[in-house]
């Protein structure tokens, strides 16, 4: 995701800039007390200014300066001044570089501090002299330390600043060359080895008193840097984790809305982009649905979107169910007296009243014929009391019809016809023009049913068999036995009563 420069210009939040500036500064803040533990232990707080003024220099000064040179690149992104592809590179590496800053910064203080009575250094030198082996693990531990600690606190910061960013400029890293393993496995180092590194090089460098004094301050440090390092860690790692299971949990709920910060360039940031990726595909495949579910049922719609070959074609599935076919009384001569606007304006009117009466009883409408429509239940969708469910609907369409009110006071009376039996429901047509239908020798009854209506002077005809499945022989009045087009001795119930 691309953002240009031609995006309204945005003044870089204080606190965006203030709480890089405070991640950078927590190897300070640690050597700060580090300080004063070791003033304390010693009783020399002689030894603290100088300490501080050269501390202050390498990690104030030094650190803050990378620190500028670092976050300048995002700020001029944020204020619309360069293109996210010119500082997407940095934005990913910015916990590394501020790493490397921070290291290039806190070897070379360490060292002077270490190596001060060897150099004939006084200002801000260490009380006693150091002995190589301390020499050597305080450098190498001190240093990596803050080196793997200010990587998460900038990872965290990153957090931070990447959510910002997609808020308000809709971008998100979309590089992925860093490792999540690297990233624990130096963690895990340093929290386990640190303290012991340290300590072997105090009983090899010093004894009695001196060795308990530098012991007692190693300790102390260890258990503030732990605590610090646990911290940061988890907020580095865990955040990007969680943010994700709360994204999932959205989808879960059909949510296709949610879109997650990519906040890192390892697998966490791969798989928050490979989640917005999977809800985009969820989203535009919802809104075929919806919108073909407009055009051919939904359930219709979700069978050819499922259908694992590819193929653009529902699978042929055969049921028993219930068809319904409905037609307007007197619509051909109503709708020469009227414009074609107001025809169709009338018509889907009725339509408004009639299919949601329809799908509010489980039953799916296949196709829309002129004035009338053919709707099944059962099939696509199964519905276990589908004869039922087709009876009260018609009875339903009747009583809201009679309460409509239309344009221009216009009555509307639809007939109705039933029937219920075995149908396939299959896709027909050519590979770029498809259809799906029911086909069956009960669909092609509960049409000519629809029709016996005029014969009869009925609103509501049924087939026998639909009348038997929703045992309704009690509720409608059996007509008697009919002949229709390829049929003969079909018996007829009116549904509801006489018009």
């Amino acid at each position: 995701m691309t953002a240009s420069t031609d995006a309204a210009p945005l003044k870089v939040p204080a606190s965006l800039v203030h709480r890089y500036y405070f991640a950078m500064s927590v190897p300070f803040l640690i050597d700060l007390f580090t300080l004063v533990v070791y003033c304390v232990q010693n009783e020399a707080p002689e030894v603290f200014l100088p300490s501080l003024a050269v501390s202050t220099l390498f990690l104030v000064v030094g650190v803050g300066f990378g620190a500028w040179v670092l976050i300048r690149p995002i700020r001029l992104f944020i204020e619309g001044r360069v293109p996210f592809a010119d500082i997407e590179s940095r934005l990913s590496r910015l916990p590394r570089h501020s790493a490397l800053v921070v290291g290039v910064m806190f070897a070379p203080m360490m060292a002077l501090r270490l190596l001060s009575h060897r150099l004939g250094i006084t200002f801000g030198a260490t009380l006693q002299q150091v002995e190589w082996p301390d020499v050597i693990a305080n450098l190498t531990v001190g240093t990596g330390f803050d080196v793997v600690l200010t990587f998460f606190v900038v990872a965290a910061y990153l957090d931070h600043l990447c959510q910002y960013l997609f808020r308000a400029r809709g971008v998100n890293i979309s590089q992925f060359n860093g490792r999540f393993s690297r990233k624990v496995a130096m963690a895990l180092l340093f929290i386990t080895f640190a303290t012991m590194v340290l300590m072997v090089a105090d009983v090899l460098s010093y004894s009695g008193d001196r060795l308990v004094r530098e012991v007692s301050s190693d300790v102390a440090t260890s258990a503030v840097g732990a605590i610090f390092m646990y911290y940061w860690i988890s907020e580095a790692l865990t955040r990007p984790i969680t943010r994700l299971d709360g994204g999932l949990r959205r989808v879960a709920d059909n949510d296709y809305t949610v879109r997650l910060p990519v906040t890192s360039n390892d697998e966490l940031g791969h798989a928050a982009s490979r989640f917005n990726q999977m809800v985009e595909g969820l989203a535009e495949k919802a809104y075929l649905r919806d919108t073909f579910g407009k055009y051919v049922s939904e359930a219709v719609a979700t069978s050819i979107l499922s259908n694992r070959s590819n193929t653009g074609r529902s699978i042929d599935t055969t049921a028993e169910a219930t068809l319904m076919f409905t037609d307007i009384e007197g619509f051909t001569g109503l709708s020469e007296s009227l414009a074609p606007a107001e025809v169709a304006a009338l018509l889907n009117a009725y339509l408004g009243t009639v299919v949601p009466v329809i799908q509010r009883h489980g039953g799916i409408v296949n196709s829309f014929i002129g004035d009338g429509l053919f709707a099944s239940f059962g099939l696509p969708r199964a519905l276990p009391d589908h004869a039922a469910a087709a009876l009260a609907a018609a009875t339903e369409i009747q009583q809201a019809l009679a309460r409509a009110q239309f344009a221009h006071s216009h009555a509307l009376h639809t007939r109705i016809g039933i029937n219920t039996g075995p149908v396939i429901g299959v896709t027909i047509g050519t590979e770029n023009r498809l259809s799906y239908t029911l086909l069956g020798d009960a669909v092609n009854v509960a049409s000519r049913i629809e029709q016996l209506n005029k014969k009869f002077g009925t609103r509501i005809l049924a087939a026998e068999s639909t009348i038997l499945a929703a045992g309704a022989q009690e509720t409608c009045e059996r007509l008697g036995t009919t002949d229709v087009r390829g049929h003969h001795g079909v018996v007829v119930y009116r549904v509801g009563a006489a018009r």
